[in-house]
């Protein structure tokens, strides 16, 4: 074999590796595009999700040392295990504070994590959140300045998280 074919014979080989790795990714990302990337029929959000929550979090290992509990409104957003009603709990720990998410549906909580950056806890708009009974109060914000009746929570229902 001359220098001249075993250099062409190298470039054909190299080129059939090339396009081998790229017909692999494409067919890994073509798996990928049969994940949808918007429900069409989203649930109702569970009406007692402070309840499911507090019971949730006072299984934590530690819990004994947490305080000032504060809850999220609920968001349509998809996890791991499909799509799911995301809420969030800021909470602090010895003085620091820390966010847990917690993933609902009609039946209760699915799963639990501390947050990641990708859950967008640090900006939600919180309530207190009573641990005992799972009320969840009105909106620190929105307080009346002269007493009376606090208003219900008003959250309002955010873009789905894609």
């Amino acid at each position: 074999m001359t220098a001249t074919t075993w250099r062409h014979s190298r470039a054909l080989a190299s080129a059939g590796l090339q396009l081998a790795i790229l017909m692999s990714a494409g067919l890994a990302l073509a798996q990928c595009s049969a994940v949808p990337l918007a429900s069409a029929t989203q649930p109702p959000p569970p009406a007692n999700y402070g309840a499911l929550v507090a019971t949730t979090l006072r299984g934590i290992k530690g819990f004994a040392g947490f305080s000032d509990f504060q809850i999220s409104g609920l968001r349509w957003a998809h996890s791991a295990s499909g799509w799911n009603w995301l809420a969030c709990v800021r909470f602090a720990d010895r003085g620091r504070q820390h966010f847990y998410t917690l993933f609902l549906d009609a039946g209760g909580v699915i799963s639990s994590r501390y947050d990641v950056r990708t859950d967008q806890c640090a900006a939600q708009q919180y309530a207190p959140l009573d641990l005992a009974t799972g009320a969840i109060a009105a909106p620190l914000m929105t307080q009346p300045q002269t007493g009376g009746a606090a208003p219900p929570p008003s959250f309002t229902l955010q873009q789905p998280i894609y």
